[in-house]
Parts: C-alpha cells; sequence; structure tokens
C-alpha cells in the first residue's frame, strides 16, 4: 500500500508540473509598431526683467525713491508709495491659461492691517496697456495670461502701498510693513 500511495503522489506531483508548464505553449499573437510622433510639455514662468524701483505718489507727486530713502521713508495717513517691477511671462501651451497677481502672505508685518494694497499690470510704468497675452481678470489687481507667438511678454507690475488717510487707529503708529519677500505669482487655471 506504500508503493500505492507513493505512485500516487508522484503522479499528482507529475500532473502539476504539467500543468504549472501549461502557461508555456505558444498561442498566436500580434504586434505592430506605429509612427506616432510625440508629445511635448509647455512652459509657464515668470522672472524678473530688471530691479525694480520705487515712487512717492502721494497726492499725485511722482518723486522717484531709492533704496534707503525706501528704507527711511516713514509714511503716515494719506501716504502712497508704488513699487514698479519689469517682468518676463513665458507661457506656451495649448489650452494654458494662468493667474497673475501677488501672494497676500508675502506682505507681512504691523501695518498690514491698516495699509491697501493695489496691483496693475503694463506695457510700461505709467501705461494703462496690457501687454499682448495679458488680460484682466474678474477681480481688481488679477490679470488672466495667455500663451503669445512669441513665446514670452514683457510686463511692469507695479504694487501700490497706501495707507489710508482714514486710519485713526493709534496702533497703526510706529509700525512696519515688510515687503522684503514681496512675491507676484502666476498659477495655471484648470482647462475648461
Amino acid at each position: 500500500m506504500n508503493k500505492l500511495v507513493t505512485g500516487a503522489v508522484a503522479g499528482a506531483a507529475g500532473i502539476a508540473l504539467l500543468l504549472g508548464g501549461a502557461g508555456t505553449f505558444a498561442l498566436w499573437n500580434a504586434s505592430t509598431e506605429v509612427n506616432a510622433s510625440s508629445v511635448a510639455s509647455g512652459t509657464l514662468s515668470l522672472t524678473q526683467s530688471s530691479a525694480g524701483s520705487w515712487t512717492d505718489v502721494t497726492n499725485g507727486r511722482s518723486t522717484a525713491l531709492t533704496t534707503a530713502q525706501v528704507a527711511a521713508y516713514k509714511v503716515v495717513p494719506g501716504s502712497k508709495l508704488q513699487f514698479t517691477q519689469p517682468i518676463t511671462i513665458v507661457a506656451s501651451g495649448t489650452d494654458l491659461r494662468a493667474d497673475l497677481t501677488y501672494d497676500a502672505t508675502s506682505v507681512t508685518g504691523s501695518l498690514k492691517p491698516y495699509v491697501t494694497n493695489a496691483l496693475t499690470v503694463s506695457t510700461a510704468a505709467g501705461s494703462s496697456t496690457l501687454p499682448s497675452g495679458v488680460t484682466a481678470g474678474s477681480t481688481a489687481g488679477s490679470y488672466v495670461v495667455a500663451p503669445v507667438s512669441a513665446g514670452s511678454t514683457s510686463a511692469v507690475v507695479t504694487f501700490v502701498v497706501e495707507l489710508p488717510s482714514t486710519v485713526t487707529d493709534a496702533a497703526s503708529q510706529g509700525g512696519t510693513l515688510d515687503l522684503s519677500k514681496l512675491t507676484f505669482t502666476l498659477k495655471q487655471r484648470a482647462i475648461a
């Protein structure tokens, strides 16, 4: 009986080996290689073209300020300063649309609750003409960027800092507004 059990076990093992190798039988299959070209990605970037500059525009003035003058400047209710930054926008890609604005969290300091900020984009300082590929956004201070045939657009971003004359809170005195990390942003919109 021992031989019978041994033979059955050996037979079962042989069947298992045959079944395990069943996947090695060749079945018909076919494939073909086609030339489907290639797909490339677009680009989106925002860089400074040159150094920015400050101007005192309080009550219609237009007085250029050096970095040292800005550091020593003490705003009072009614003061209005503007920072002008030349930028280069690179945007390419089918269906690409991006929002251009500034990051409010990049402006810090105890004066932040009291000042008002405004952002404008134009072809040149003092101009109201929008650069090629840039349109006004749905909210003030936001802009929509679309690709242009040249691949890039030159623009000037103007950032205004104003301590309104209506501010009477004593807590606004002796404060600071830190713009050392002021950040302009360009974020792609979801494809509509």
